[in-house]
């Protein structure tokens, strides 16, 4: 047994041992002398991931919300070593924002690759007096982490789906690659861990969901094909969307805003604009969220990323003190970047 595992054992049974790696691993990132995300890159997250990878965690947020979750992902390494310990958010703290804004008195919102609940166990709090979270999560684990989550918040308005949304009901996916990152293709006669699908105007109708006010998609480059599916649901109710796009999945080469999943928006009267994002648990305090045109979006070449796209009914809904409107940056928010088009605009 080499050093490594013998020190993984030993956390494995020893919780304070454990939390005490915990914050040594964040007090030599802010006490190293350089900032904090080039050395999780490099030095401290590698470390952290051979030590605590598949092993399963329990987090409070600054709301009193507590999170299960097990670690497999740079999600999750993100939301152990946050800073600070009691975050106020699990991921992405931008789009967090803004799903919590416009989930406000929401009747209805529905996630779709829902994960352990990183998202959706927020917003179900944030609506717990007027609404309901649907989440669909396909992967079995996941899906029983949210609801464990919905269970340990005492949460009764989290429906969870262990389905696939998609352009037709009843087919039959199945998954490519590993957990957060896994997307689904058609199982070609497979047998084996098949996935069940289900579109989200099939499910509204079925369930009488009515109406939905917030649509999050975050499926891994299936993000087409659950708009597919909802394009009665988004006639009819007009809701926010907020959805995925990824250079692996989606073509750009014409403009982000001639991508299969933005014109389909645009078709339907929407105006869509790139989120700006930290890809990172870091605390934005009051900082707005930005939004650019996708016109006006500046995309690394060649592209080999993802970010979050917004899609309003109305501009009315962005013209206010939490959003800001910026031209020819980067959506991904880089801390430290000395490219001034990866940088905020004001933090």
């Amino acid at each position: 047994m080499n050093n490594i595992s013998k020190i993984k054992t030993a956390l494995q049974n020893n919780k304070e041992l454990k939390q005490y790696f915990i914050e040594a691993i964040i007090d030599f990132e802010t006490k190293g002398g350089h900032p904090a995300s080039n050395v999780r890159d490099t030095v401290s997250g590698p470390l952290a991931d051979e030590l605590f990878m598949g092993e399963k965690f329990s987090k409070q947020l600054d709301s009193g919300i507590t999170i299960n979750f097990v670690y497999n992902s740079k999600i999750a390494r993100e939301f152990l070593l946050s800073q600070p310990a009691v975050p106020n958010h699990v991921w992405e703290p931008q789009t967090t924002k803004l799903l919590l804004h416009f989930s406000k008195n929401a009747k209805n919102v529905i996630i779709a690759g829902a994960y352990f609940g990183d998202q959706a166990i927020p917003v179900a709090w944030n609506i717990r007096e007027s609404g309901i979270c649907h989440t669909f999560e396909p992967n079995k684990n996941n899906s029983d982490l949210i609801i464990e989550n919905a269970h340990l918040n005492n949460l009764t308005n989290v429906l969870i789906n262990n389905l696939a949304l998609w352009n037709k009901t009843n087919e039959q996916l199945v998954f490519e690659g590993e957990d957060a990152l896994a997307s689904t293709i058609a199982a070609d006669g497979s047998t084996q861990n098949v996935l069940h699908t289900i579109t989200i105007d099939d499910y509204v109708a079925q369930h009488q969901v009515n109406p939905v006010s917030l649509l999050m998609i975050d499926v891994e480059g299936s993000e087409i094909k659950v708009l597919e599916g909802a394009t009665a649901m988004l006639k009819k109710d007009h809701p926010v969307v907020v959805f995925e796009t990824h250079s692996l999945y989606n073509d750009w080469s014409k403009g982000l805003e001639n991508s299969d999943s933005v014109k389909l928006m645009t078709n339907l009267g929407y105006e869509v604009f790139a989120i700006r994002e930290f890809h990172q648990n870091i605390d934005t305090g009051t900082m707005p969220v930005e939004l650019l045109p996708l016109n006006r979006t500046y995309c690394e070449i060649p592209p080999h990323h993802g970010f979050n796209l917004l899609a309003v009914p109305s501009t009315d809904l962005i013209e206010n003190d939490l959003f800001t409107i910026v031209y020819d940056l980067s959506p991904k928010l880089i801390l430290p970047k000395n490219d001034v088009k990866f940088l905020p605009s004001k933090f």
